[in-house]
């Protein structure tokens, strides 16, 4: 059912960031069936999914802050235009920011051109708030789909220098999330909100549940074991979740803002040690790379060894971590 939301309080809207927060809303579904909904055809205006409402939400608050900054006459969704969401696109360009994040930002604006639409605030008729390429635009960006990953040492010597160099109060935190990603290629957010009852000493597996986990799309996993050599350091993890039942065993303290923070630590060891860049994944990616050699030595075809990566990392499509993940050169053994 469409909701004529703007007509509420038609005298008084609330900020742009209100209002944009209450059109993500009008057409978000929790719990319902996306089956149902692309029978329906509306599949591509609704959103589903808890954590991604979040990032919408947060998208939108930024989006508002930049026009109210440099466009102060713009007051409503129904305002905003095409030339607006190009500027912030360049702005966000300009931040550096990496082609998957950036793809984001893009997906959340094209997200509420279609919400505005469906909810019969604008024509369908009207130009899109964010081109496609098939619609004449220049605004498409993929993740970064290379292979390359932090070198063992690369990896050694970042972590050495974020528990020395690191800011006081993230230096410590930051690289336990490192040396776990090390370890067991989980992606940051699912480091940061590892709990100790997913620790397995005697397996030396991670267990990650649904939503609990973060884990992408809500998807339960265990992972490859890990190396006995990180033994100790899960042990001390185990240790220091238990240590805290009010916050539900969880390993890392203020788990929203972590991921953040860690990232921030890590691009500012790279700039020390003039390493290039690769973001928390190269460490994500050094783990799926040792795990697929590992594996190689041990007998299994390129096939078998790439279907328990692929597993290990939580990925639907073994496409994806051939594409970016396994390096290119092992792809043929």
């Amino acid at each position: 059912m469409r909701l004529d939301w703007d007509q509420r309080r038609p005298e008084r809207p609330g900020s742009l960031g209100y209002q944009l927060l209450q059109v993500m809303k009008a057409v978000f579904r929790p719990g319902t069936s996306r089956h149902t909904a692309k029978r329906r055809g509306d599949a591509e205006v609704l959103n589903f999914g808890k954590e991604t409402m979040r990032k919408y939400v947060a998208q939108g608050f930024e989006l508002a802050a930049y026009l109210k900054a440099e466009f102060p006459a713009c007051r409503r969704p129904t305002e905003i235009t095409s030339e607006m969401c190009e500027c912030f696109m360049e702005t966000l360009v300009d931040r550096g920011l990496a082609g998957g994040t950036l793809g984001r930002y893009a997906a959340f604006i094209r997200k509420l051109d279609r919400a505005l639409r469906y909810l019969r605030q604008v024509p369908d008729d009207a130009p899109p708030l964010l081109p496609t390429l098939e619609q004449g635009g220049d605004w498409n960006f993929r993740a970064n789909t290379s292979t390359l990953a932090y070198s063992d040492a690369e990896a050694l010597a970042l972590l050495a220098q974020i528990r020395a160099r690191g800011s006081e109060k993230y230096k410590a935190v930051a690289a336990q999330v490192v040396e776990l990603m090390l370890a067991t290629g989980l992606r940051i957010q699912e480091a940061g909100y590892l709990r100790a009852d997913g620790i397995g000493l005697v397996t030396r597996q991670v267990r990650l549940v649904k939503n609990t986990s973060r884990t992408k799309g809500g998807k339960p996993r265990v992972t490859a074991p890990y190396h006995p050599a990180f033994d100790d350091f899960m042990a001390a993890l185990k240790v220091q979740g238990e240590g805290r039942p009010d916050d539900y065993g969880c390993v890392f303290r203020d788990r929203a803002s972590l991921p953040g923070h860690v990232r921030a630590e890590i691009r500012r060891a790279c700039r020390a040690l003039g390493i290039q860049q690769l973001g928390s994944h190269g460490f994500r990616k050094l783990n799926a790379q040792t795990l697929y050699a590992e594996l190689r030595a041990a007998g299994l075809d390129d096939e078998a060894a790439r279907l328990t990566v692929a597993w290990h990392l939580g990925h639907n499509r073994v496409r994806v971590t051939v594409q970016s993940y396994v390096e290119a050169q092992r792809q043929r053994g």
